[in-house]
């Protein structure tokens, strides 16, 4: 009799050992259901944009409701489209949790294109873009001042590879003057 009650006990605890690891198991998978994408979203639209990119800084700042660079105004539409691109900024997931110096080299990190905007002085988002992520139309990223590497939507690297030229609005082609037409010489009657 003494064995059936060793059975039994070796039953409860099996038992409750399968029971833990299901309940662990079954919080691992409503964990793994949380979706990866992230989006960094700030309160208040910019009037400030900077880009710094091997050693060059580009200053946006908007006036009225122009933006302007170096006392000349910046096409809107252009600006605007890199507005888009982090308003909010939108990952797919973390590639990194580590920034350490091997990471930051094989995402491309070590030699960013930094991007800082504001409004009235006040930080909304700064942010480092990496090399593009496998598909061409993704970028790594890190915040600024966190750990994290993230892959975010959109080919960052080429939008964010701007200068001061190609912000300014397209040259308006004028039509050329049309040329009067050469006064015709009156038709002059000989007489014989």
């Amino acid at each position: 009799m003494n064995s059936n009650f060793n059975i039994s006990k070796r039953t409860k605890i099996l038992a409750a050992t399968t029971a833990a690891l299901a309940v662990i198991c079954a919080a691992q998978f409503l964990m793994g259901l949380k979706s990866p994408q992230k989006t960094f979203k700030f309160k208040g639209t910019p009037d400030y944009i900077s880009i710094e990119n091997s050693g060059n800084k580009i200053v946006l700042q908007k006036s009225g409701d122009n933006w302007i660079c170096d006392n000349q105004e910046l096409d809107a539409n252009k600006v605007e489209a890199l507005q888009k691109s982090f308003v909010p900024l939108k990952t797919l997931g973390v590639t990194s949790r580590s920034a350490n110096e091997a990471a930051l080299e094989r995402y491309g990190l070590d030699k960013p294109i930094t991007v800082r905007a504001k409004e009235k002085d006040k930080e909304l988002i700064s942010f480092l873009i990496g090399k593009d992520g496998p598909s061409g139309s993704q970028a790594y990223i890190q915040i600024e001042g966190k750990k994290e590497i993230y892959l975010a939507k959109g080919n960052l690297r080429t939008l964010w590879q701007i200068d001061l030229e190609s912000l300014k609005p397209e040259a308006k082609e004028e039509a050329p003057a049309e040329e009067a037409p050469a006064p015709e010489e009156s038709e002059k009657e000989t007489k014989i």
